[in-house]
């Protein structure tokens, strides 16, 4: 059970953030630099989040508060980070 709640999770929080980048693409920042640098704080708060285990208000609290909102953070970057990668591949041939 907690394979197919950590997999829902992962897969729900990757399509809110392509619905976000494709509703919203001017969110994203302007340079490669930028994308990179935000992609790597995205994935230094996501290592440091700490899970409230005590009581289940708990958990879910800080997994749908805290977590689920880093994790769209986090998918952005790295739909942002891959499309500049893309986008400079193909400007330079």
């Amino acid at each position: 059970m907690a394979v197919l709640f950590t997999s829902t999770l992962f897969l729900g929080t990757a399509v809110l953030a392509l619905w976000i980048d494709v509703r919203v693409p001017s969110l994203a920042p302007a340079g490669i630099t930028l994308r990179a640098l935000f992609a790597a704080l995205m994935l230094a708060a996501c290592t440091f989040v700490p899970i409230a285990t005590g009581t289940y208000v708990a958990l879910y609290g800080t997994v749908f508060g805290v977590l689920a909102p880093l994790l769209i953070a986090m998918w952005l970057s790295a739909l942002w980070l891959l499309r500049a990668a893309a986008d400079a591949l193909v400007s330079r041939y």
